[in-house]
């Protein structure tokens, strides 16, 4: 466990959800002062036994149910990392014990939980940090200044492609909730294209319209059990384009079946002054090439990233638990406007595929 000075607040982290992404998040915590992890919760009663072994954590810390866990006295802070069936049930638990709270994308598995949870939070606010932990990476942090610095003027278009291979067949890739419309409320659309929303959200600006295309690549996998095929019944590529910020289209695409992008997001920005490109996995440097009458055959360059953004989503948790402001982070509100964004998605393609405003 970490230590802790008496400057600094203790914060007793409970995490709720011990998938693999779990992992990740309790090697984060442990490098923070004054930050321990006091409690765990899953309803995988192996996984609860060995992450609990790992972090010495008692028997009576170890929760099979996560309402139990938030309402111990003991835990400050939640970390909730579950499938998004239960995302609205634990956000509103810890409102009612007043907790904060790390809560995984998207905010809930619907817009209509989205809506009940906005009224909860509006009576009894909480520190809450929704993971779009992609708008840290470094690069895309680089962006955002440049672009208040109208590096490129005024910005006409932005292309987003989120893709990955996880999906692809060579990978047979079994059957999970993430295939369930009841557990995931949708595919790649609540799961990667929230991303990219939040992304745009963050260097662009609110989504005005939106128009989809939804697919589905791969119609059945095998059960992790029985080998048996079943059936996919959410969506594996998305689609969609619309009108953001001030005027700007922007073009977006996310699917986990390409083959030779193991996981990258990359971002084209097309502006007045010039152009830029960023990659998460190129968080030391930006491609821009600016052009004017004095310039007007100027080639790209590759700019560095200042070594100045370190942030993290759980060290800017830590600090929101602590009572501290942070301007970076993404909030309730950033989860409850991407959630408006993923539910008018879902509309245009129900609808066709036309344009619907936002």
């Amino acid at each position: 466990m970490s230590t802790f000075t008496s400057s600094i607040l203790p914060i007793r982290v409970g995490i709720i959800g011990l998938g693999l992404i779990a992992e990740y998040h309790i090697r984060s915590l442990h490098s923070m002062s004054g930050v321990s992890i006091v409690a765990v919760s899953d309803v995988n009663a192996n996984r609860l036994q060995v992450i609990g072994e790992q972090l010495q954590l008692p028997a009576s810390k170890r929760y099979s149910h996560y309402e139990a866990l938030i309402r111990d006295p003991k835990v400050d802070a939640i970390l909730s990392l579950t499938p998004n069936d239960v995302h609205f049930d634990i956000i509103r638990i810890a409102l009612e014990e007043h907790k904060a709270v790390l809560a995984e994308k998207p905010l809930t598995l619907t817009w209509s939980e989205a809506g009940e949870l906005k009224k909860l939070y509006t009576v009894n606010p909480v520190p809450l940090l929704v993971h779009y932990k992609h708008r840290y990476g470094a690069a895309f942090q680089y962006v955002k200044q440049l672009l208040e610095e109208h590096k490129l003027g005024k910005i006409y278009n932005i292309q987003f492609r989120y893709l990955m291979d996880s999906f692809s067949p060579y990978r047979q890739h079994p059957y999970t909730w993430r295939h369930n419309l009841a557990k995931a409320g949708s595919g790649v659309v609540g799961d990667t294209a929230s991303h990219i929303i939040d992304l745009a959200r963050f260097l662009i600006g609110e989504f005005k319209s939106v128009a989809a295309l939804l697919h589905i690549i791969t119609p059945e996998r095998p059960d992790p059990v029985t080998g048996l095929p079943v059936k996919v019944d959410v969506e594996d590529l998305a689609a969609f384009h619309g009108i953001i910020g001030d005027n700007t289209v922007g073009t977006f695409i996310t699917h986990k079946n390409a083959i030779g992008k193991r996981h990258d997001i990359e971002v084209d920005i097309y502006g007045e002054l010039g152009t830029l490109h960023a990659s998460l996995n190129n968080p030391e440097s930006i491609r821009i090439v600016l052009r004017d009458l004095e310039h007007p055959d100027a080639e790209y360059e590759n700019w560095a990233v200042p070594p100045i953004y370190n942030h993290t989503a759980d060290g800017d948790f830590v600090k929101l638990a602590r009572g501290e402001f942070v301007d970076r982070a993404p909030l309730f509100d950033d989860g409850y406007k991407n959630q408006w964004v993923l539910e008018k998605i879902l509309q245009s393609w129900r609808e066709n595929g036309r344009l619907v405003e936002v």
